[in-house]
């Protein structure tokens, strides 16, 4: 019988399939106990330095494993795994700045990747890859140091969120929008 417990030194039982708590090293028990909180992070879109700098929050998308059916002449059909990765979006979050410089940065962004207002600009069927820009989300750990990169790669907008202006507040709340992006897929690299 194997003894899980046991880490090669003689003795240390103190009884049948008791082993010395003192020299166990468990394999369940996590490197650290810190929890990772919502502020734990930083975004980087080289494509978009003023969102970058008023991000408010930024979502991890969702990751779905399509199952691949089996079809049987019986009533159940069996799961095979090899179907289809879908990704949900991204959506970052953001305070409009007083000149609008970073909601400008998205609105152009999307209005150079798309045909907005004529026929000339029409993309022939090519993408070029100044259509694209990476993610980086930077996970910090609770020292605010990096622990882990999240690239989202080939990410491109596909929403911007408009904002209202309201002269009945009593208080002067900054105004925030939202961008949402597609990409191809996302990385997780630990540093």
């Amino acid at each position: 019988m194997v003894n899980f417990y046991d880490n090669g030194q003689t003795g240390g039982y103190t009884g049948p399939g008791i082993p010395d708590v003192t020299r166990v090293v468990n394999p369940r028990q996590p490197a650290t106990n810190n929890y990772l909180a919502s502020n734990f992070f930083n975004l980087e879109i080289t494509r978009l330095p003023t969102v970058t700098y008023f991000c408010q929050s930024v979502g991890i998308p969702s990751l779905n494993l399509t199952p691949v059916d089996q079809p049987t002449s019986v009533g159940v059909y069996p799961k095979f795994i090899g179907g289809r990765y879908t990704f949900e979006d991204l959506t970052v979050n953001f305070i409009v700045d007083e000149n609008m410089k970073n909601w400008l940065e998205v609105y152009q962004w999307m209005k150079e990747i798309g045909n907005m207002e004529n026929t000339t600009d029409v993309i022939d069927g090519s993408q070029t890859s100044d259509f694209f820009s990476d993610i980086l989300v930077v996970v910090t750990n609770s020292v605010y140091k990096p622990n882990l990169h999240i690239r989202f790669i080939d990410a491109f907008p596909i929403a911007l969120s408009g904002f209202q202006f309201n002269s009945l507040a009593t208080d002067t709340e900054p105004i925030t929008a939202s961008a949402t992006f597609s990409y191809t897929l996302y990385e997780i690299d630990e540093l």
